[in-house]
């Protein structure tokens, strides 16, 4: 049987934009009044601590991925720029190399060639 989530009442911490200045505009009897009719929060539970780890993680490893993309991408603008202004020769480029995916940890990639066209 799944557990309920625990439960508790809103503080001023909790409020948003918006119901902050409808709480600020208030007078302090009401004010009280006012957070005690917002709906309770619920509390996160173990199952929702181990799922946000795990989009966490995988958020650290798609900024990997970022990171590693624009990487490759700087480093073969730069070849290309050295080739179009010769101060790199075509024998001393070695396009497998350069041309296959970067290797980021995490992930696999691997570059498609469009056909037809």
């Amino acid at each position: 049987m799944p557990r309920v989530a625990a439960h508790r009442r809103p503080t001023e911490a909790d409020l948003n934009a918006d119901q902050r200045a409808i709480h600020e505009a208030l007078p302090p009897r009401l004010q009280e009044l006012y957070l005690r009719q917002l709906p309770a929060l619920a509390l996160p539970t173990a199952a929702n601590r181990k799922k946000a780890e795990l989009v966490r993680d995988r958020v650290t490893i798609l900024d990997g991925v970022v990171e590693g993309l624009q990487s490759h991408r700087r480093e073969l603008d730069r070849v290309a720029r050295e080739l179009e202004q010769g101060t790199a020769s075509a024998s001393q480029v070695d396009l497998r190399a350069l041309l296959g995916p970067p290797s980021i940890p995490g992930v696999a990639l691997r570059y498609v060639r469009a056909r037809g066209g």
